[in-house]
């Protein structure tokens, strides 16, 4: 067995938009996909590869004020857009879904099988991984954290706008590289304008992460002290 048979070697995380409005659904609309975002990341190198972003007409197109307002997308985008079944086709030819990790934020996943069942169409979408709730269990938080506060404790800075579809799956993957980079033990790249964090200036995310990762680093040492003295 080679290692591109045991291992996952590339991932894919996908993002949604849907329509929204500032109470209950209009008569005869309901929420529908409007955006999709993808990265397709080594997971190797833990580097973005590629990425796309479609624009998905709904079965009703009005885009409300505050959608726009949310996403940034209006109506002008939808009503060139194509719709859902044109979509997800083109996004399984251009990634591959079935053959690689898909990760998301949330339940987005479920969205998509949830619009392919509208459709009669199966999901593409296999080897689901909940980026979100890997980092809720990871840091042992009580509740998910948002993918904006997952950013902020892990020191980064978000990369775009918040709910843009392609934004969100950029950042998601990020956040899933810098979980496996501490897994490898391997350093976070910095940017060359990166200052060292001082206490003053940590947020408080940041200090709990660093007390995870030092809590981390001392039952590592115990272990090896421990298989160092069973073998002696």
């Amino acid at each position: 067995m080679t290692a591109d048979d045991a291992y996952h070697t590339s991932g894919l995380y996908i993002d949604v938009e849907l329509t929204c409005w500032s109470g209950p659904p209009p008569p005869g609309m309901k929420q529908e996909i409007i955006e999709i975002g993808v990265v397709e990341m080594d997971l190797l190198a833990l580097k973005i590869i590629r990425e796309a972003a479609y624009f998905v007409r709904p079965r009703r197109w009005e885009i409300s004020k505050k959608c726009t307002k949310l996403t940034g997308i209006t109506n002008e985008h939808i009503r060139t857009a194509r719709p859902f079944t044109e979509v997800l086709t083109a996004f399984t030819e251009e990634f591959q879904p079935s053959k690689k990790l898909c990760g998301t934020w949330g339940d987005d996943a479920s969205l998509i099988a949830d619009a392919c069942d509208r459709e009669g169409m199966k999901s593409p979408l296999r080897n689901l991984l909940d980026v979100g709730q890997l980092f809720r269990t990871v840091f042992l938080m009580k509740q998910q954290s948002s993918l904006r506060k997952a950013i902020e404790m892990l020191n980064l800075e978000f990369d775009g706008v918040s709910h843009s579809a392609l934004a969100d799956a950029k950042n998601t993957a990020r956040v899933h590289a810098a979980i496996i980079r501490r897994m490898r033990r391997e350093p976070d790249p910095l940017p060359s304008s990166a200052k060292p964090i001082t206490a003053a200036s940590s947020s408080v995310f940041a200090e709990k992460l660093k007390e995870c990762l030092q809590l981390q680093e001392q039952e590592q040492s115990r272990s090896k002290s421990a298989t160092g003295t069973e073998t002696s």
